[in-house]
């Protein structure tokens, strides 16, 4: 009798434990990062190299500002499907500006006000308009890319001036830390202090957990929306000026396909597609694994085709892998 119990006890503990870590999917997260590294640091000599991680920090640095506020905007039950071009639009802006008026600030300035801008028509459409945030950022993706298409001529607007404290803004380090990582941290620090310990946080996971609760409990559903679409946009626009500030150059084709890459790195985090569910922490560490995938494929000389191939695959592994861990959690 005692030897079934003792049986007994050590099959509880163990789906115990599974639990706990599986209840944890930023833990999970680590592992895979830790797991990826490893991987790389083995088979690519070239990534046994440390500024090879800071030069990944760095470059997604921009990603993980976008992703933040996408990530935001989809915890509440929306979509954002025109993030990649508002990168060009506001690298386009910025540099169009700098030439226009010879000042650094006000086309710094000009370039951040397109994300509220393009946010607010977003969120008005959805709100007001009652149309569906997947079909309106869809048409906003077009019209926004033919507008960047039609200014530019298709020819990148160069920055005449040569501003080199708007390069130093992408290129630029305190001490061996990036100046992208610096403010990407900070914006990490702020929604994470946002979502987790504020009204407005809680607010946003009780909407997109279940709308009609959240708008019978008081939450103003329609004014949530809409600051979270201009977040969305705001943080986007971040990373344009950013990816701009690289060479200082307003690209046309800047962002081409990169609310793809967001979206496959905010679920890949853990983010749930209906919406309600999700960590600021999960969505850079899905960030950093697509960053380091990328990086050491690059190194590894492996064709961009294969890399486009890998990331539409982990999309689909950890959607699968989100739905498998809450069954398997359910279960136990």
């Amino acid at each position: 009798m005692s030897v079934i119990a003792q049986g007994k006890k050590s099959e509880s503990r163990a789906p115990g434990w599974l639990v706990r870590i599986l209840r944890h999917e930023e833990i999970v997260l680590l592992i895979v990062l830790i797991a990826v590294i490893l991987f790389f640091w083995i088979t690519v000599p070239a990534t046994r190299q440390s500024r090879v991680y800071f030069d990944v920090l760095r470059q997604m640095s921009p990603n993980i500002i976008a992703a933040l506020g996408f990530a935001a905007l989809m915890i509440g039950g929306e979509f954002d499907l025109s993030i990649g071009s508002m990168l060009a639009v506001a690298g386009v802006v910025t540099v169009s500006v700098f030439n226009l008026t010879n000042s650094m600030w006000l086309g710094i300035a000009a370039g951040l006000l397109t994300g509220p801008l393009v946010g607010s028509i977003n969120g008005y459409m959805v709100t007001k308009q009652k149309m569906t945030s997947l079909m309106t950022t869809l048409g906003m993706l077009f019209a926004l890319r033919g507008a960047v298409y039609v200014y530019t001529d298709k020819i990148p607007v160069v920055d005449k001036n040569y501003f080199e404290p708007f390069i130093t803004f992408y290129h630029g380090s305190v001490g061996p830390v990036p100046i992208p990582l610096i403010l990407a941290s900070a914006l990490v620090i702020l929604f994470y202090i946002v979502l987790t310990q504020t009204e407005f946080g809680r607010q946003i996971y009780a909407m997109g957990g279940n709308l009609t609760a959240a708008r019978v409990s008081g939450i103003k559903v329609d004014r949530m929306k809409m600051v979270l679409f201009i977040v969305c946009s705001t943080t986007a626009a971040i990373a344009g000026l950013l990816i701009a500030a690289q060479t200082g150059t307003g690209y046309f084709e800047a962002g081409l396909g990169f609310e793809f890459i967001i979206i496959t790195a905010v679920v890949l985090g853990g983010v749930s597609l209906a919406g309600g569910e999700g960590s600021v922490l999960g969505v850079v560490l899905g960030v950093l694994i697509l960053g380091i995938v990328g990086k050491g494929l690059r190194l590894a000389q492996v064709y961009i085709t294969w890399q486009l191939i890998i990331s539409g695959v982990v999309l689909m592994v950890a959607v699968y892998f989100h739905g498998l861990r809450k069954r398997l959690i359910t279960k136990m």
